[in-house]
Parts: C-alpha cells; sequence; structure tokens
C-alpha cells in the first residue's frame, strides 16, 4: 500500500497516523529500547501499518492485480500495484467514508506537522514536500500518475519503464477497481478492528 491507503486507514487517531508513517523510517522490533521515548499509540501505528503490508503482500485478490502487470513489469508489478490502488481509493473515496477528501487531506497535513519534533530527518523532508505539494491527491488523474512512476523510474534504473503500466490499468480498469473494492473492503475493516482493540 502507498501513503493515502495507509494514512486512510489509520482512522481519526493522530498517534497512529504519525506512527503509520514513521514505519518506513524504523526497523526491527517495535519495543526496542530506542523507540522508548515513543507513545503507545504511536507504536500501534507502526504495528498496523506492518499488518497492512503483510496482509496485502499475501492476499489473493492482490496477487490477482499484480498478475495484470507482471507480463510487463515482472517482479515490479507489486510496486504499479501499490501506485495504482492509491489511485483506486480515491475514485471510490465515498465508498469508504463521509469525511471530504479535502478535509481529510487538510487534517492529515495538519495532524503530522503536530510530531515534527519526533520526525526522522528523511520523514520530516517527505511530510514537508506531501505538505507542499499536495501529495495525497496526486495520483487522481493520469498525469499524477505519470509523475509518480518516472520518479520511480529515476530511483530504480536497472528495471523495466513503469509508465506504460497507466495503459494497461485502463485496459483492464473494471476488473482492477472490483478486486480492489473487494481487497480494501476487507483491510478496511481490519484497520478499524484494530485500532478500536489496541487505542
Amino acid at each position: 500500500m502507498n501513503y493515502l491507503a495507509h494514512v486512510f486507514l489509520s482512522g481519526q487517531n493522530d498517534e497512529i497516523l504519525f506512527g503509520n508513517l514513521l514505519e518506513d523510517f524504523m526497523h526491527g522490533r517495535v519495543e526496542h529500547e530506542r523507540n522508548n521515548h515513543l507513545a503507545l499509540n504511536i507504536k500501534n501505528g507502526i504495528r498496523l501499518h506492518r499488518r497492512i503490508d503483510s496482509i496485502t503482500d499475501t492476499h489473493g485478490l492482490v496477487k490477482s492485480c499484480k498478475r495484470v502487470f507482471e507480463p510487463e513489469f515482472g517482479r515490479y508489478a507489486s510496486i504499479v500495484t501499490d501506485v495504482l490502488f492509491d489511485h483506486f481509493l480515491i475514485k471510490n473515496w465515498e465508498v469508504f467514508t463521509n469525511e471530504d477528501f479535502s478535509a481529510f487531506r487538510q487534517r492529515t497535513y495538519h495532524s503530522l506537522a503536530s510530531f515534527q519534533h519526533l520526525m526522522p530527518e528523511g520523514l520530516s523532508k517527505l511530510v514537508k514536500s506531501m505538505t507542499t505539494h499536495d501529495w495525497l491527491k496526486a495520483y487522481e488523474f493520469d498525469e499524477g500518475l505519470e509523475k509518480a512512476f518516472i520518479g520511480l523510474n529515476n530511483k530504480i534504473k536497472s528495471g523495466p519503464d513503469l509508465l506504460p503500466s497507466i495503459s494497461v490499468m485502463h485496459e483492464n480498469y473494471e476488473f482492477l477497481n472490483k478486486q480492489f473494492l473487494s481487497f480494501f473492503d476487507i483491510l478496511n475493516t481490519y484497520s478499524i478492528n484494530y485500532i478500536k482493540s489496541t487505542s
């Protein structure tokens, strides 16, 4: 899952939201002494991120989406699917929440700003760019997806050109959207229950 999905699945809990993004900059056990300064719900956010990734990596509905992209993109199909799931989340926003998408983004950026003192340098730079350029809405249209895949091409370098994945998406749009809706409903329910049981 990409940034938008992880943020959305954090619900209304600011500490879980921060922990969910912080996980990308963590390694090892959550309960390691180096993390003693983190509040319980920040740690729960880190754990939630890891569980979301584990469920996503192993679920049959996601695998069926990856298979659409594997002939052309091989092992990079999982990266493509992660990015495009954010696109499908935006397109199906009202299915999963009554919160206005613009209000959600502003709430998210405001929340993350309050944790600036706990951010490692890499996360601080990421959040600043995310807020300045309003990343969370970027994947709604092809232009935003193109920018994302160009950026990934520059990072991967030795991998295949990922830009054609947008055309593959449109060729298989109905199928991918259906699979996404079924899977995200499962993932959203899991996340809601996880937050209720740990917070």
